[in-house]
């Protein structure tokens, strides 16, 4: 009891720090609630066991070369596989279309059914047709157009 009495002062400046230090964790909890989570949430949960390897990337744009395509490139992020073709000024949009379902072609049955699909599909100069782009959805067969002109 002597030794709260004298220091009295250090005490209670000890109190107040504990209590403004479990203030400041509320309001931070408070203004920034998912600070640690993951982005995508458990959305990729068993996304090692379906992985897209390199070859993968390499077979599409190899296939897509077989096409006389002028350039492919992929993307990845989370679920979401972006294909990036660029066709000659002469391609059709029926021809461009039938592209996008080869640069499918290389990856297996899993991955499609696991990975969401984006087909961005535009000529080296503009046009009115182009650029078109095709989703195909994990749980779908089919690609699906935006731009049917």
């Amino acid at each position: 009891m002597n030794f709260l009495k004298r220091n009295k002062a250090i005490v209670i400046t000890i109190v107040i720090f504990l209590i403004l230090v479990i203030i400041l964790f509320q309001v931070k909890n408070i203004f920034f609630p998912n600070t640690g989570k993951a982005i995508y949430g458990n959305r990729l949960e068993g996304i090692e066991e379906v992985e897209i390897s390199k070859e993968t990337y390499e077979n599409v744009e190899k296939v897509l070369k077989e096409e006389s395509v002028l350039s492919s490139s992929t993307d990845i992020a989370g679920k979401l596989v972006k294909i990036f073709i660029t066709v000659n000024d002469d391609t059709t949009l029926e021809t461009a279309k039938t592209y996008g379902k080869k640069a499918l072609e290389p990856f297996s049955e899993e991955q499609k059914k696991y990975y969401d699909f984006q087909i961005y599909i535009q000529k080296k100069t503009s046009s009115e047709q182009f650029p078109i782009i095709g989703y195909k959805h994990h749980a779908k067969q089919e690609i699906t157009w935006t731009k049917d002109r």
